[in-house]
């Protein structure tokens, strides 16, 4: 029976571009959501990362849609002060709504989201059946109303605590629920309701445009390394789809969204040999004629060596490789499995032997890293890959390295939006902090404009390749432009934020405090 009476809104707030990434798409965890509600109430679907004036969107839909109840994820940190203005938000125009949050950072910090009322509850953990249970008694509780037949506070407090995975005010106290366990046959989840999402504007830039799209086909990564917030998030676990459901899902987006290049998002790709093989039989076998991306490790690829050249006849065009670092202190910092520069070497030639675009890996940052390992660092993978992505390392909350770092005083910067990889929280080695940050920044600059390897690659005849390095061009000078513009303290805007002051009447302060 369809509750048209219960009305549900899953809301994407708007995200400044991460750097590493220029694209867009719709949120995974809001398009499951979707499938496992929209038979059952009133679902909108709001994603305000290609909404041209996302402030007004939401004040429109809050006031003309009315929800009941309002789901919204907050991922990846970097987007947290956007997520942070879609509450305040919410709370100023439609204070009766009740907001579910969901995702990594609500997870660890929904004591301080619901002691200060922006949401009213948080699914700690996997959120399809913790948000369907919830939601069927948010909507027994507003009928049995409507009837005339009060709810006892007690008995619906009650009702609320059975729910496993969910954190809520009690009596003026953080109750949080039993842990919510795993779907283990992810098979047995509905694909992502994308119909109800605006895919034509959805698009990934330096892969293509709106021709390329990112799936995962698991969750999780069951490695333990220190500063992973998606190990952490899914509780250091792997679960995995059926070949038959990756292909089918690759299917349903190329029959029915146009397309056909992918960037499998799966922390290691190649982990189970079987599992590949028969990926690669059912592609082959429906002629399903895709190019695509996948991540892997090394010490997994130098194992599985010869589904390389396989994949490849399928349409893989690039490896992305957890290379991390040249330098054994640095590995033995970072890793939860012993990995060493002669193994790292190997597998990058594996890659480059089968002419397959290599992306390597690098993190700067620790306390065993200085100016001379950055500059030996990306000279380093210069020599095996294609591609090496500059990454700082980041402490995201949750995870052991933000932990450690905390507890020694070494975080610089409270503001989590700018906790994307590319701006330095925290001093490295010997460094002061500003000294840290002006070898980041000019370190890079110094590196990719005197670089005659870089140079060759903006003119490269691989599409992908050449896309790549103009993006990559281009975000290095932003980020010497950021640096030299705030050399003191890094300063992030709200997106749209002339757009939202104007929508709440009020200036923004950093943080919406």
């Amino acid at each position: 029976m369809l509750e048209k009476n219960f009305k549900i809104l899953l809301l994407d707030a708007p995200q400044s571009v991460w750097k590493w990434f220029d694209g867009t798409l719709p949120s995974p965890a809001l398009a499951i959501l979707a499938s496992y509600t929209k038979t059952l109430y009133d679902v909108r679907v709001l994603d305000l990362n290609v909404d041209k004036t996302p402030w007004q969107s939401l004040k429109n839909c809050l006031s003309d849609f009315a929800p009941d109840l309002i789901a919204i994820p907050c991922t990846h940190t970097c987007h947290v002060n956007e997520v942070r203005a879609a509450l305040l938000m919410i709370r100023k125009f439609s204070p009766k709504t009740l907001v579910c949050g969901g995702g990594v950072h609500f997870k660890v910090f929904h004591k301080d989201y619901l002691e200060e009322g922006l949401v009213d509850f948080i699914a700690t953990g996997e959120g399809e059946l913790t948000f369907s249970e919830l939601t069927r008694s948010l909507c027994s509780f507003k009928n049995r109303a409507a009837a005339g037949n009060a709810v006892d506070i007690s008995k619906k407090y009650a009702e609320l605590k059975a729910i496993d995975g969910l954190a809520f005010i009690c009596d003026g106290v953080v109750h949080v629920t039993k842990t919510r366990a795993h779907i283990h046959n992810l098979d047995k989840i509905p694909f992502p309701s994308y119909e109800m999402f605006p895919m034509r504007h959805y698009k990934i830039p330096i892969y293509g445009g709106n021709e390329t799209f990112g799936i995962t086909f698991g969750r999780g990564c069951a490695n333990r390394c220190c500063f992973c917030s998606e190990s952490f998030g899914w509780d250091y676990t792997l679960r995995r789809n059926s070949p038959e459901y990756a292909v089918r899902h690759i299917e349903l987006l190329r029959d029915n969204y146009a397309r056909t290049t992918f960037i499998f998002a799966d922390t290691d790709f190649l982990l189970n040999r079987e599992w590949v093989e028969e990926f690669i039989d059912i592609i082959k076998q429906k002629k399903v004629k895709i190019k695509f991306h996948i991540q892997t490790a090394c010490t997994t690829i130098i194992r599985n060596e010869s589904l390389v050249p396989k994949l490849k006849e399928i349409g893989l065009f690039e490896i992305m490789l957890g290379t991390e670092s040249p330098f054994q202190n640095v590995l033995n910092k970072l890793k939860s499995f012993h990995l060493n520069q002669k193994t790292m070497i190997e597998a990058m030639q594996i890659v480059k032997k089968y002419d397959v675009l290599l992306m390597a890996m690098m993190f700067w940052g620790t306390e065993y890293d200085s100016a001379e390992t950055l500059r030996e660092g990306l000279k380093f993978f210069d020599k095996y890959a294609d591609i090496t992505c500059p990454n700082v390392l980041t402490p995201y909350p949750g995870t052991p390295l933000y932990e450690e770092m905390k507890e020694k005083g070494k975080i610089y910067v409270e503001d989590m939006a700018v906790y994307d990889q590319s701006h330095v929280i925290a001093p490295a080695g010997g460094m002061s902090y500003a000294q840290t940050r002006f070898t980041y920044e000019m370190g890079l600059l110094r590196h990719y404009n005197l670089n005659p390897f870089y140079y060759m690659g903006l003119f490269s005849k691989n599409r992908f390749l050449r896309i790549n390095y103009w993006h990559f061009t281009k975000l290095i000078w932003m980020n010497a432009l950021e640096g030299f513009m705030n050399p003191v303290r890094y300063h992030k805007k709200l997106y749209d934020q002339p757009g939202y002051e104007s929508v709440m009447g009020e200036a923004w302060k950093d943080g919406g405090r």
